[in-house]
């Protein structure tokens, strides 16, 4: 990376990279608060402005998916650092889904998600 690009250039970059990367990405906190989702994860899944800083379990529309989703941040506390790979039908679209861990210093912050439609591979 240049030395020419400073602390909040590379900030964003990183953001505008997020933005147009052409797979959904939704970043949680270890509670379950969405902090961020870029806009691909608007156009395939159900993701709004205001939604951020709320709980995404108050969003599911199963029980079953919150309890897989705790039961991943579980593991995620306990030291699994591999992602979860999965498929979903959400929305009557198969979905591929990868959700992996954010860590601080060995320390689990949150997790990210990732989702491409099946056909997309």
């Amino acid at each position: 990376m240049s030395k020419k690009i400073k602390a909040f250039d590379r900030e964003e970059m990183i953001t505008l990279a997020m933005e147009s990367m052409g797979v959904a990405v939704t970043i949680i906190d270890t509670d379950g608060v969405l902090l961020y989702f870029n806009p691909h994860a608007a156009k395939i899944l159900d993701r709004k402005p205001e939604y951020v800083g709320e709980d995404v379990h108050s969003h599911h529309k199963k029980d079953v998916t919150n309890e897989k989703l705790d039961r991943m941040i579980k593991k995620f506390q306990e030291g699994r650092a591999e992602p979860f790979r999965y498929e979903a039908k959400p929305y009557g679209k198969t979905l591929d889904v990868i959700v992996s861990p954010i860590r601080k210093g060995g320390v689990l912050i949150g997790c990210v998600q990732t989702v491409l439609p099946k056909k997309s591979l």
